[in-house]
């Protein structure tokens, strides 16, 4: 684009300068926006790609969980995940989007619900009433990388963004379902669902 930019404007490229979508001629208020010379000046490229591009990440994640008889309070005490994003480029990042995705995928377990009443109004409109995992939800997060470099892209990438909220709240459920010896707690697992299956094993009811 700077090669056509200085022939547009009949000067070296080493005169021009880019700034806020226009190349200019330094010094001089000479220029030419970059959309105005793309019009002018179409420039193709064509790559084909006949094959598909083989990235398959994998992972797993473990879930420890405590539950109050009392009151069917939940408590995660451990979490525990290794995910595959082939050769991570910055292992810093990826474990921050990995951990933002297991306290998305705890909160979507255990608090976050939509409730209306019998006439359809929304009951749960705010953060006063809808349910949000907060840090002190939540532990430390044991998080692993398992390296396996993808073949398809020169940079050996896999994605990552959504490692971390996956497994989560199947982690966590599966969890719930075998602290209380059951076979599905529905979600959110808030305290007053599972006091209500702890009451209702009690009283016998399947």
């Amino acid at each position: 684009m700077i090669e056509a930019a200085a022939s547009a404007l009949e000067v070296q490229a080493a005169d021009l300068v880019y700034e806020d979508g226009t190349f200019r001629i330094a010094g001089t208020d000479r220029g030419i926006p970059l959309l105005e010379l793309a019009k002018a000046r179409p420039l193709h490229a064509v790559e084909e790609i006949d094959g598909r591009l083989p990235a398959h990440p994998a992972g797993a994640a473990v879930c420890e969980v405590e539950v109050d008889p009392q009151t069917g309070c939940v408590a995660v005490v451990r979490y525990a995940t290794v995910d595959d994003v082939g050769q991570a480029v910055n292992p810093m990042i990826v474990d921050g989007q990995t951990h933002g995705g297991i306290a998305q995928g705890l909160g979507q377990a255990l608090a976050e619900g939509v409730v209306y009443d019998a006439s359809g109004q929304l009951l749960t409109g705010s953060y006063m009433d809808y349910g949000l995992a907060r840090a002190t939800d939540l532990p430390p997060f044991a998080c692993e990388l398992a390296e396996d470099p993808a073949r398809g892209n020169p940079l050996r990438i896999k994605g990552g963004g959504e490692g971390g909220i996956v497994p989560a709240t199947a982690a966590v459920i599966n969890a719930l379902c075998s602290a209380l010896d059951v076979d599905d707690v529905p979600m959110p697992a808030t305290s007053h669902a599972v006091w209500s299956i702890i009451s209702g094993t009690r009283r016998g009811d399947p």
